[in-house]
């Protein structure tokens, strides 16, 4: 054997090593949308990278509506400790499959009306335009009983000025969609400052509403019951 060879099979030896037996796995959801619509994870990803920045950084962490943990990751890069809870039996497998740890839980369950412990923060993406108006009220109580009184809140929903150009899955599955300042106007009932932003494609932004495609809002500071 040569010495370039040699080399050459040392230096792969080496990128293998590195790169471990860590390999992770896609369930259905996003096996499906990798295949037909790959720039949508690049869209989500950079919505949980804003989010993580905004509310993760030495905090405890609750996700609402987790789905298979894909923003687990860039969660885990600051955060203290993260649980995420969703109602689809595979992709909680998944998540726990790929991402399960003693920092990381997920958890099978219906999380509306129901407590997992105080968290310094929660997220919610691209969950509360899949529940029922009639349900709406019992989403904000769950972030307000699940969130310590100085805790952060991201919640992120298409716009609803973006409905006419979504595809047809996605029309049928969306039954509760927000524009800027309903979201506001409903996340100031918990939260004594809610900061607006807005999402088109990859990039964050401070722009004019309606022309945001994706609505992504930070509450904090509870306010106490009934005030």
């Amino acid at each position: 054997m040569t010495q370039s060879a040699l080399t050459e099979k040392e230096a792969w030896t080496r990128v293998t090593d590195m790169l471990g037996n860590g390999s992770k796995t896609f369930g259905r959801h996003w096996s499906y949308n990798l295949r037909n619509d790959p720039k949508r994870l690049g869209f989500v990803l950079s919505r949980y990278k804003f989010a993580a920045r905004m509310a993760a950084k030495n905090h405890s962490v609750l996700e609402l509506g987790c789905s298979e943990g894909i923003g687990c990751p860039f969660v885990m890069e600051t955060a203290t400790r993260y649980v995420g809870v969703d109602l689809d039996q595979p992709a909680i497998e998944t998540a726990r499959n790929n991402f399960g740890s003693d920092k990381c839980e997920f958890v099978f369950a219906d999380f509306l009306g129901k407590q997992f412990g105080k968290f310094q923060a929660i997220i919610s993406l691209d969950v509360i335009e899949h529940i029922h108006p009639d349900e709406e009220e019992k989403f904000f109580d769950t972030v307000y009983d699940n969130l310590e009184d100085d805790g952060i809140c991201v919640i992120g929903t298409p716009n609803i000025t973006s409905a006419p150009y979504a595809s047809p899955a996605s029309q049928r599955g969306h039954i509760n969609l927000y524009d800027a300042n309903r979201l506001a106007a409903s996340m100031g009932k918990v939260f004594h400052n809610v900061f607006k932003f807005g999402m088109n494609d990859e990039i964050a932004h401070t722009g004019f509403d309606p022309m945001a495609h994706y609505l992504i809002q930070v509450g904090c500071y509870k306010r106490r019951r009934g005030a």
